[in-house]
């Protein structure tokens, strides 16, 4: 074992970085002050869009924002060059490594949150559209934290089931708006002017939202109404009942001990504990 002096300084930086590393009082206090940055990035953001407060501290807002991003700019850097250092031994390679790592969706959202000063640098003029890229840095924060993590680790399990929801969401969308536009179509030209004029009206319905731009005046139009309402509240409770259940599962893994974690597993089909019996040796 190598001496905390001995150790390279790039692989101790590698343990702030690396997801998979162990969360010491250091990792979780350099990520709470992270999460602290990005906070007030973003609130400063959105008062410098209040006249009044551009024009009374204007080297306050440029203050906060040339600093966040010369950090958001260091911890970028620094995550790239320690990546050959992490854990899972994806990244080892010091030029394909890297490269690979950079294609990762939190790489890209870290070269977000200094890409408006990169434009900035460049000339870009339009300040709404650099506005508008800074508040993406608030994506930042699902790095950091646990509760995100574990909506990941959710929507990974539960991807096939979430496709077929929403695949028949999708079906449902397609064929109600080609029937609507079908019954409704000759009556209200103007409005079911086409298939996906009609699908914004079935998106609406199914949604349960109703603006009310959109209304069927026939009696099968209003039937077919009716019955894509009760479709779509039946497929998205359906929808929010599925990532209950693999929430609550995921929170039950990470809430177990290790010791009975190794003899207990989670049904995938009700969602219970299954006790896995061990053989006695000899």
């Amino acid at each position: 074992m190598l001496q905390g002096s001995k150790i390279p300084l790039r692989h101790r930086l590698a343990d702030l970085f690396d997801d998979d590393a162990p969360r010491t009082l250091a990792v979780r206090l350099f990520n709470a002050a992270l999460a602290v940055l990005i906070i007030v990035n973003v609130a400063a953001v959105i008062l410098e869009s209040v006249d009044g407060l551009r024009v009374r501290y204007p080297f306050a807002f440029v203050g906060i924002e040339r600093v966040a991003t010369a950090i958001f700019a260091a911890e970028y850097i620094l995550r790239v060059w320690t990546s050959v250092d992490y854990r899972s031994g994806r990244f080892r390679n010091p030029l394909w490594g890297r490269l690979r790592y950079m294609r990762g969706f939190f790489p890209l959202v870290d070269l977000i949150a200094v890409l408006p000063a990169v434009l900035g640098f460049f000339g870009a003029a339009d300040l709404r559209v650099l506005r508008l890229l800074r508040l993406l840095r608030m994506i930042k924060l699902t790095r950091h934290s646990t509760v995100f993590g574990l909506l990941w680790a959710v929507l990974r399990e539960e991807s096939r089931a979430i496709a077929a929801l929403i695949f028949v969401l999708f079906l449902t969308l397609t064929v109600s708006g080609a029937l609507m536009y079908m019954i409704e179509g000759e009556v209200q030209p103007n409005v079911f002017s086409s298939i996906p004029a009609a699908m914004w009206w079935a998106i609406e319905t199914v949604t349960t939202v109703g603006y009310g731009d959109m209304v069927p005046v026939t009696f099968p139009g209003r039937v077919l109404g009716g019955i894509v309402s009760i479709v779509g509240i039946g497929t998205l409770a359906l929808f929010s009942g599925l990532i209950t259940a693999g929430y609550l599962n995921q929170l039950r893994l990470r809430r177990t001990p290790k010791h009975l974690a190794d003899d207990e597993s989670v049904c995938p089909h009700c969602g219970g504990l299954l006790r896995h019996s061990r053989a006695k040796a000899g």
